[in-house]
């Protein structure tokens, strides 16, 4: 199955991130598309209570894609699977900080949240992820036999 994507709609994604898992692959575009929308905000000196939207956005986000991911990889016997779960939990608490730093007027709010996302991609979703994207790929397969 081909699931490259027009790499040049989304700033910061490149086809390197890809899992080849279409439904993960697809969340994941929408986690770029948020820390795209930051970096603009932050370029532009965006209005704070725009902030606002894009931390609803990503906890909508998380809740949606960490219970698909998990989901998937409980079905499919994934090894290690409590240590990714702790990286979900400490990416909701993080996006808890946000909300209350919003709240606060933290007026490097956006730095903080492009900086913590970059971070993100960068580890868990370039290498955390790739783990166990094999294991959940044969498992979709089979189940779709």
């Amino acid at each position: 199955m081909d699931t490259k994507i027009n790499e040049s709609s989304h700033k910061s994604w490149n086809n390197s991130y890809l899992l080849d898992i279409p439904m993960i692959d697809k969340q994941h575009i929408n986690f770029f598309k948020l820390f795209d929308k930051l970096m603009l905000m932050s370029k532009e000196n965006d209005s704070y209570e725009n902030i606002n939207e894009v931390i609803l956005e990503l906890e909508k986000y998380t809740y949606n894609h960490f219970n698909t991911e998990e989901s998937l990889m409980r079905n499919a016997n994934v090894e290690n699977i409590d240590f990714h779960i702790l990286q979900h939990k400490l990416f909701i608490d993080k996006v808890e900080e946000f909300k209350l730093a919003y709240t606060y007027r933290n007026m490097i709010l956006v730095d903080q949240m492009v900086v913590f996302m970059r971070k993100w991609f960068l580890m868990h979703i370039s290498e955390v992820d790739r783990n166990y994207a094999n294991t959940v790929r044969e498992y979709l397969e089979k189940r779709n036999q």
